[in-house]
């Protein structure tokens, strides 16, 4: 369900994108819903296989790896947060809808 989401944050964004809309926000928010809701899930597993859950054996170990460089590249999480917040907010303060 998660992942379907993060799916459709991303089609939602990459459409706006392609009929020439701003697509900052929609792209900030899927990037912040898919990165976080990647590693919640990765996170889960590795705890569930406790020490077998960080082995090189097992795509866990690569996963997490990657996942955590993905919350920091293309502007940390905190980042992502705030503009989309600027933006809702904004939106309000002003009396338009995001």
């Amino acid at each position: 369900m998660e992942i379907n989401a993060a799916r459709h944050l991303t089609w939602e964004a990459a459409y706006a994108h392609d009929s020439d809309q701003d697509a900052r926000t929609a792209a900030s928010i899927a990037k912040l819903y898919g990165t976080e809701m990647g590693f919640r899930v990765v996170d889960a597993m590795v705890q569930i296989l406790g020490g077998m859950g960080v082995a090189k054996e097992l795509p866990l170990e690569h996963w997490f790896r990657a996942l955590r460089v993905s919350r920091i590249v293309e502007g940390p999480s905190e980042i992502h947060r705030y503009l989309v917040a600027r933006e809702i907010l904004g939106a309000a303060a002003t009396g338009k809808s995001a």
